[in-house]
């Protein structure tokens, strides 16, 4: 639990929790806003993406988010139902073993909801929420509430 020092502002937890009714379509480009506000002159080229991961503004948006902010994204659990793939955080849905060094995992380019989750942590995490936070975030977003596990609401 954070310290109440640490705790976002009120219009910061407005903001966090706008972010969080955002449809995909929307939270997309708000999140493909901010990536190339924050690297303007990045050649993505030269990470040589495979195919799958230009199915969608979404899932390019994500896939780039866990080359520039993989700690975000290692830093949470995914809520897909990926675990029975051996996925062992949210990064692992987009670098094979969850590696920063990784080679890319098709997994994230097919799934709204490890897209949804990336996306959401790179915008509250620019917002300034801590990991605990966001994770809370993603199980309020993601988490079921009458079993407790991973799926949508």
């Amino acid at each position: 639990m954070p310290s109440p020092a640490a705790a976002m502002s009120a219009a910061q937890q407005q903001e966090f929790d706008r972010i969080m009714r955002l449809d995909l379509k929307t939270l997309s480009a708000e999140a493909a806003g901010l990536i190339v506000r924050k690297y303007p002159n990045e050649d993505w080229k030269r990470y040589n993406f495979p195919n799958y991961v230009h199915t969608g503004r979404a899932a390019e948006t994500a896939y780039r988010i866990a080359i520039k902010k993989p700690e975000i994204l290692a830093a949470n659990r995914c809520y897909c139902f990926c675990a029975v793939l051996g996925h062992t955080t949210l990064l692992s849905c987009f670098r094979q073993d969850g590696r920063v060094d990784g080679q890319f995992d098709p997994h994230a380019s097919g799934c709204g909801i490890c897209n949804g989750e990336a996306l959401l942590s790179f915008l509250w995490k620019n917002l300034g929420a801590s990991d605990a936070e966001i994770e809370r975030g993603l199980a309020r977003k993601f988490e079921s509430r009458e079993t407790g596990t991973p799926g949508r609401k």
